[in-house]
């Protein structure tokens, strides 16, 4: 595919103007969690939140087509590569607040590194975010949840950039959290992006606290296929008690292989990359597991991870 027109323009403005030196046809593949992907017109890795701010403003000021990256854990990048700019947010700052039990973090922080200080500051209720393995700024986006748990649950607010560059403190009703659904994903929140969020804890017991991280890392272990390039979760659980494991499970596709793509036979809701795979493959099981379910169940799976780039829609 023909690179950006405007990418070394760009290039050399992010450097100029924000001492950014951002990198040209950088492979996207190492940084998702599924381990495919093509190139990005240009990748900048932005580890602060007034950088970040910043990089954002200019390309909304320019108009620049703009793609935000977190930990990759919930996307597939297409094998064209993703046309314009990819920032990888890197913005991992976080304060904690004793008094009033309140985590402050940047959209970049990892959400295991949240449960983690949470812990080490004897808070409780952020133990769920131990299994979430995306950023706090996905984490927002997706209205993630795991173990029991949901953002939902002990988010406070979050600070959002919006198109306009303008900058505005959110609280949790106006973020219009629901089952891994948000308003970044409708019209109210297109082209807004998530620069930190606060998180409301309570206080607990350190050794019950360490006992239940330690419990989920156990559970995990015995589930879910670890160690394998893999986007976690394919599928939104249908509502009600119905799981999407079951269903493609049930639909006998449990071990069902594409190319280097196949659906776990640990966990038949994960797909993996058993090694080679594109993300042609991995989206023609993904097309395949839903349509197998609606064909013998009747249930049109709504799909948990999000495909990027150029074709990919």
């Amino acid at each position: 595919m023909p690179a950006w027109s405007e990418r070394d323009e760009a290039g050399r403005e992010l450097e100029r103007r924000l001492g950014i030196r951002a990198e040209r046809d950088a492979s996207l593949a190492e940084h998702t969690t599924m381990r495919v992907g093509g190139p990005a017109d240009l990748l900048a890795t932005i580890r602060d939140r007034f950088t970040l701010r910043g990089a954002v403003r200019l390309a909304q000021s320019r108009g620049w087509p703009l793609t935000i990256l977190g930990r990759g854990s919930n996307v597939v990048i297409s094998d064209a590569g993703i046309r314009g700019l990819v920032i990888l947010n890197r913005s991992a700052g976080a304060t904690v607040d004793a008094a009033t039990r309140v985590i402050s973090a940047d959209s970049g922080l990892s959400m295991a590194k949240l449960s983690t200080l949470a812990a080490e500051a004897g808070l409780t209720g952020a133990e769920f975010t131990l299994a979430i393995p995306g950023n706090v700024g996905g984490a927002v986006w997706a209205s993630a949840g795991a173990h029991g748990g949901e953002i939902a649950q002990i988010i406070q607010g979050a600070t959002i950039l919006r198109p306009d560059g303008s900058e505005e403190e959110l609280p949790r009703e106006a973020l219009e959290l629901s089952y891994r659904s948000s308003r970044f994903k409708g019209e109210a929140g297109r082209g807004e992006v998530v620069l930190g969020a606060t998180f409301q804890l309570q206080r607990g017991d350190p050794e019950l606290i360490r006992g239940q991280l330690e419990e989920i890392r156990r559970w995990r272990r015995e589930h879910q296929p670890l160690g394998i390039p893999s986007a976690g979760s394919v599928f939104r659980n249908p509502p009600g008690d119905q799981s999407a494991g079951a269903l493609i499970e049930a639909a006998g596709l449990k071990g069902r292989r594409i190319g280097g793509a196949e659906v776990s036979t640990m966990h038949a809701n994960w797909i993996l990359n058993r090694g080679g795979a594109t993300a042609a493959e991995i989206r023609e099981l993904h097309t395949l597991c839903a349509a197998e379910v609606q064909r013998t169940a009747g249930i049109a799976l709504e799909s948990e991870i999000v495909f990027l780039g150029e074709g990919a829609q």
